[in-house]
């Protein structure tokens, strides 16, 4: 049964990622598709009003990426900082603190969506339909805009642009990002998802809880339906109260869920994420939001091949991500299924797991949300088994190119490419040559810096912070344990993912800046990157191909490319997992 639902989730969401590839390939292209009537018209207007048909080399396209992304900043840091200010905040929030609020505006701008608290409990609705839903849509589409920057860089012929950046933007958002939102928000409806924006609703409990002073609820204790008379272990509990209702968040969450999941950024209104019962209520929304995060990160690969004109090449890169995504999978099914051992009480399989959703789709979520950048969690995951939580740590530590983020995983696996084709030709003799393009010296010097950027900073960052004598104060758990609580949020602000392990209060200062610094350096020093190879290989001839043509669509390439990206994407992190969930394994 565990096999035939991995069969189940992978394939549903192939199935609807070849068609939808091609698709996306004419929309970029700027070709007649299913939404030309219904949005050529304001197409236009948009064209008009913002010179979209100015075409910019790598310099004017980057600077246009950091700009945008730096208004976006300034303007989310604001309206966070003084939402008690704004409208639209009913529940009568207090602003963000400034750290809080520069770590989460850099979040979302950088389509990571890390949250250091709970959105239903901190945000007011201006701050998460204004603010934050915006940026789902915005961060998306800059990294589906980059990608296709580098695409006509690839194919170009003495080119000297690589296109406009406000127009490809536009595109992405009002053909492939809105139309997909609404679909998937309305099959959400349908699985039970609410759509509401009546805030926070009051339900009567069938049973009355006690709870402590400070709202905490009592686990054990035994209330007396007619004295309210709150007993734990047959003692009477001392300031204990009795509660029989409870306040319910009711957001809309169906429109939500679908963009944050579509565009791979994960954060969501509630801090359970998709662990919620009101994000994610039955198998069958799982299945559904699960096929969300995992449908444009799989139709970019295809849409590449259509792209270019070399399906192969796109079939080639796809299955150098499904095998490793496979491996994450076996690995991280196989160890849930044994459970985690408790003393005393043996293997439990279910800890930090939803009933309603089970062991495997459990499993396969962890390793789907760390493969795409998504972040968003069914489960908790500090409470996986060592082995269960290293494998999703290391997709986020590849440098998030197994599948990856929307854009970003397809330009990461490009940059990996290169460097590949740069060492398999020096090993046999042959100029290094990339769709017909000649890699030289500062095509390399930018692959190198787009690659080791992840690295770098997860290892920077987190190596600075682990110095911090307050560190330990943070961490629920010590030992290995307590290391992969750490290790794991650096991993995630530095793989752009936003997924938490559980166990770490990062919401202190010093962490809310150095993870903002982290997710910064991530994001974008890779696209200023790739948008230099970009402008490089457009303005070459087009090399013929001969018989000293280094094939890249052949299964020994493919295992070239698995070798280089697990060498310098993982074992660059093996020391520090080696002290966090390897040793939590051994022990």
């Amino acid at each position: 049964m565990t096999w035939i639902t991995y069969t189940i989730y992978i394939l549903v969401p192939v199935l609807l990622a070849i068609p939808f590839g091609t698709y996306v390939s004419k929309v970029m292209a700027g070709k007649k598709n299913l939404l030309t009537k219904i949005m050529t018209p304001l197409d236009r207007k948009l064209s008009k009003c913002f010179h979209f048909d100015d075409k910019m080399d790598w310099k004017k396209y980057a600077q246009s990426v950091l700009s945008f992304s730096f208004v976006s900043f300034l303007v989310l840091v604001l309206i966070l900082k003084y939402q008690n200010l704004l409208p639209g905040n009913p529940q009568q929030f207090p602003g963000l603190s400034w750290s809080l609020a520069f770590n989460t505006a850099i979040s979302f701008v950088t389509n990571t969506n890390w949250q250091s608290y709970s959105g239903e409990l901190t945000l007011s609705n201006l701050s998460q339909s204004l603010g934050l839903t915006v940026q789902n849509f915005a961060s998306a589409g800059v990294g589906i805009a980059v990608l296709y920057a580098l695409i006509r860089g690839l194919v170009g012929h003495q080119r000297k642009d690589l296109g406009n950046f406000w127009q490809d933007l536009t595109k992405s958002i009002m053909y492939i990002l809105l139309p997909l939102s609404i679909l998937v928000a309305t099959i959400l409806i349908w699985t039970g998802v609410p759509q509401s924006t009546a805030g926070f609703t009051t339900a009567t409990l069938p049973d009355k809880v006690s709870v402590s002073s400070n709202g905490t609820l009592i686990l054990g204790a035994k209330v007396n339906n007619k004295t309210n008379r709150v007993t734990l272990d047959g003692k009477t509990v001392k300031g204990a109260k009795v509660a029989n209702k409870e306040s319910l968040p009711i957001f809309p969450q169906a429109s939500q869920v679908a963009i944050k999941l579509l565009g791979t950024n994960g954060g969501g209104v509630l801090g359970a994420n998709s662990a919620h019962p009101y994000e994610n209520p039955t198998p069958i929304s799982n299945l559904v939001e699960f096929t969300a995060m995992m449908l444009l990160p799989m139709s970019l690969i295809f849409a590449f091949g259509k792209s270019i004109g070399r399906p192969k090449e796109g079939w080639m890169l796809f299955a150098v991500m499904v095998f490793l995504f496979g491996i994450g999978l076996v690995v991280t099914g196989m160890s849930e299924s044994r459970g985690v051992h408790v003393s005393g009480i043996g293997p439990i399989t279910m800890e930090g797991k939803e009933s309603r959703l089970g062991v495997p789709t459990s499993a396969i979520w962890a390793v789907g949300t760390t493969a795409t950048s998504t972040g968003a969690t069914n489960a908790m995951l500090d409470s996986f088994s060592p082995l269960g939580a290293l494998l999703p740590m290391m997709l986020m530590q590849s440098g998030e190119v197994v599948f990856g983020g929307v854009g970003s995983g397809m330009y990461g696996m490009l940059g990996f490419v290169i460097l590949t084709v740069f060492i398999a030709s020096l090993m046999v003799g042959r100029t290094p040559e990339y769709l017909g393009k000649k890699i030289g010296p500062s095509e390399m010097r930018m692959a190198v810096l787009a690659c080791l950027a992840t690295p770098f900073s997860i290892l920077v960052g987190s190596g600075i912070i682990a110095a911090w004598p307050k560190l330990v104060t943070l961490l629920t758990n010590s030992g290995p344990h307590g290391f992969s609580e750490f290790l794991y949020a650096f991993s995630s602000a530095g793989g752009n993912n936003g997924s938490s392990f559980g166990g770490f209060n990062a919401n202190v200062p010093i962490l809310n800046i150095a993870l903002g610094l982290v997710m910064l350096a991530a994001r974008f020093i890779p696209i200023i990157a790739v948008l230099n190879i970009g402008q490089h290989m457009a303005t070459q001839r087009l090399t013929a191909e001969s018989s000293g043509t280094l094939k890249t669509t052949n299964v020994t390439f493919a295992i070239l490319l698995i070798i280089v990206i697990l060498i310098i994407g993982v074992l660059s992190f093996f020391p520090a997992l080696s002290l966090g969930p390897i040793a939590d394994f051994l022990k």
